[in-house]
């Protein structure tokens, strides 16, 4: 169970994204009534490589009517299902009909953008540890006789390009024997498939058996294993707590004596599970082969589509296919995740934070693209729960640039705040133009939540204006039930209560999924040209006021921060406040890092907090706390706004100023009257200068 503060972080969590619609929820198939008379396409823009198909999406069909699909051009196919089918680069449309009661209406267009497959000709095959690529020799031109002058040997046949491919949480594989596929078991076999169901779910094992015992004998197949000690934001559940669950399970059957019977089990593998071993077992000697194991997260769930799905844009492929070079020739790159708590790993792990959707990524990111061990790609996480833009533009410098141990920029950053943000497009925004100013590639991330990403859809289109790579797992659910997806995706504290719809282990090892794939298929494209060398040219979609914000702090070196004329506490001059959430990963080398360990802290006192900057933004990040008290904010004299209030200890935030000229100003705080005694945290100042 988790403590009260705990569940005051999540309740307010909660606050931040019910404001949006729900995405997850209109996945479930619609009834006549909910489809009543507006079907809509679910899918309104496909970018697909070379062959690559893609189903188009409605939601709110009629039983009875019919839906046709036209190609504005031969640059794509698509069936009378709305099946498209990618033939030659370039764009296209598709115009989406219904026809119902013998009346037709256009529903919409999708746009289809095709991008070419990497010519294998050209290509050298990345680096796979895992893996390696084998090449098979060329074979060598003959000698000509020595008195005839040789001609130019022919040109050897290219060497056919091996390219890495995803490790699924789910998948299907046939058992090896020690080079067989065949096993004589005498009494018991115990196969371990380390982790093969970690996530849980349905486990499907097709076999075939034969014993010459001269009469039928039972066989029983089944499987054991133990549960995780997982971890989710301080509390642990280990087995203890599952005592009405059995972590494991075996059915048998009849088997003739001479004759080869084929059979097929199907186990529900509970959630958390680890250590899964298959068992074979019996009275007698028999031989089993042809095995094979099928896991899948739940009945209606097509994994490796939910994952191909998920990339609806790879945008402008330039800095990640940059990125991935980097990476393969062993120079040094680095992913940074900024985000919320979901990017922060809440719910995500067993014993530390390692089964976190961006850590996994990142590791699979490593595997498949680094060299060697995949030493020389780092890794950066930014998440904090609770967190919208408009903190996270105040935390960039903090905790991703000054995080970086190569180079001053990341290579790669993902965004995540669809989930938290209100009225942040303007900080989202800025960020996005940060990172592509400062060189690096822009992923946005829209993570799962049972509340779904409240503003997904207005910020895909930043995505578009950006010509972005964009990962929504959300959008590979559409094969799914809602209910299934819930069960086996997401965290429910004691399995009853929704209000805490984090993804869990298998939600976030879902989302790395996705990632990967989105990495794989950018892999294969062909290489374009950076379409935005400098944004400072391209004009803002909505603002770029926060563009370039700094974090100051009270242990800023103001020496090396020339912008920061002077910073007087007065009675703020308290540096520490104990009474905080802390991340759940290991910053700069130390567990429970608190959220802002550098602080100007107010206990009792009227003195005013001043700071004097060259900027032309700024937002202050102040505690919120039911004890706090509450304080005015000035700029240059000027009363902008009062600041504090009730809060579960998470950061409030005040835009203090937003001009289009750097000019020198006076931040001022002072505590209202009446609250000189009461204390009151400011965590962080951003300023744009």
């Amino acid at each position: 169970m988790l403590n009260k503060t705990n569940k005051r972080i999540l309740s307010m969590t909660m606050a931040f994204v019910m404001a949006g619609t729900c995405v997850l929820g209109a996945l479930a198939e619609p009834t006549d009534s909910q489809a009543a008379k507006k079907p809509k396409l679910k899918t309104k823009s496909v970018s697909l490589l070379e062959g690559k198909k893609k189903t188009i999406q409605i939601t709110g069909k009629r039983k009875k009517a019919k839906y046709t699909f036209k190609a504005s051009n031969k640059k794509i196919k698509v069936s009378k299902k709305g099946v498209i089918t990618a033939v030659k680069k370039g764009t296209a449309k598709v115009k989406v009909s219904e026809t119902y009661k013998k009346k037709k209406k256009t529903i919409g267009t999708v746009k289809v953008t095709v991008k070419k497959m990497v010519n294998p000709k050209k290509t050298t095959a990345p680096q796979v540890p895992a893996t390696p690529a084998v090449s098979a020799p060329a074979t060598p031109a003959a000698s000509a006789p020595a008195q005839v002058i040789q001609s130019e040997a022919p040109t050897a046949a290219p060497t056919p390009v091996v390219r890495p491919t995803i490790e699924p949480a789910y998948e299907t594989k046939t058992l090896d024997f020690d080079g067989s596929t065949s096993k004589v078991v005498e009494s018991e076999l115990t196969v371990p498939l380390e982790k093969a169901m970690l996530y849980g779910g349905l486990c499907t094992v097709t076999a075939e058996f034969t014993q010459e015992t001269g009469s039928a004998q039972d066989i029983f197949v089944g499987y054991d294993g133990t549960y995780l000690s997982f971890k989710k934001n301080g509390a642990y559940i280990d087995k203890n707590s599952f005592k009405d669950e059995a972590m494991s399970d075996t059915k048998s059957f009849s088997c003739p004596s001479g004759e080869k019977t084929r059979q097929e089990f199907t186990f529900e593998v509970p959630k958390y599970s680890k250590d899964f071993n298959l068992k074979f077992s019996g009275a007698g000697k028999f031989t089993v082969e042809n095995v094979t194991v099928k896991t899948q997260p739940f009945a209606s769930a097509d994994y490796a589509s939910m994952v191909a799905n998920s990339t609806t844009s790879t945008g402008n492929n330039a800095r990640i296919k940059k990125a991935i070079a980097k990476a393969q020739a062993g120079e040094d790159v680095t992913i940074a995740y900024l985000g919320g708590s979901i990017t922060e790993g809440f719910a995500a792990s067993e014993t530390d934070n390692s089964d976190c959707y961006a850590e996994t990524s990142y590791k699979q990111f490593k595997k498949i693209f680094g060299a060697g061990d995949g030493s020389n790609v780092h890794f950066i996480n930014a998440g904090m729960s609770g967190t919208p833009s408009s903190l996270g533009i105040v935390r960039y410098q903090r905790d991703v640039l000054d995080q970086m141990k190569t180079g001053e920029y990341p290579d790669i950053l993902f965004i995540d705040f669809a989930v938290n943000d209100g009225n942040d497009a303007d900080t989202y925004e800025s960020i996005i133009r940060t990172a592509l100013e400062h060189g690096s590639a822009v992923v946005l991330m829209f993570v799962l939540y049972t509340g779904g990403c409240a503003h997904e859809a207005e910020y895909t289109q930043y995505g578009k204006y950006y010509d972005l790579a964009m990962v929504s797992p959300a959008k590979g659910m559409a094969s799914c039930t809602k209910e299934e997806f819930d069960k086996w995706f997401y965290w429910i504290e004691g399995n009853t209560d929704t209000s805490y719809g984090h993804p869990d282990v298998g939600g976030h090892r879902y989302m790395a999924d996705c990632i990967t794939n989105m990495f794989l298929t950018i892999d294969q494209e062909e290489e374009e040209e950076d379409n935005i060398t400098d944004v400072n040219e391209l004009a803002p979609k909505k603002s770029n006021k926060f563009q370039g914000m700094k974090t100051l702090l009270s242990s800023t070196d103001l020496s090396q921060n020339p912008s920061v004329k002077s910073v007087d506490p007065g009675s703020f001059s308290e540096l520490t406040d104990s009474a905080q959430s802390t991340l759940q990963y290991i910053k700069d080398g130390k567990e429970n890092m608190q959220w802002f360990p550098d602080v100007w802290k107010h206990s009792s006192g009227s003195e005013s907090f001043k700071a004097t900057i060259n900027c032309r933004s700024l937002i202050v990040a102040y505690k919120m706390s039911g004890s706090s008290g509450k304080a005015n904010c000035y700029i240059d004299g000027k009363l902008i706004g009062e600041i504090g209030g009730d809060g579960w200890n998470n950061a409030g935030l005040l835009r203090a100023l937003q001009e289009d000229e750097v000019k020198e100003h006076e931040l001022e705080i002072r505590m209202k009257d009446g609250d000189e005694k009461k204390p009151f945290t400011i965590f962080a100042i951003g300023y744009c200068d």
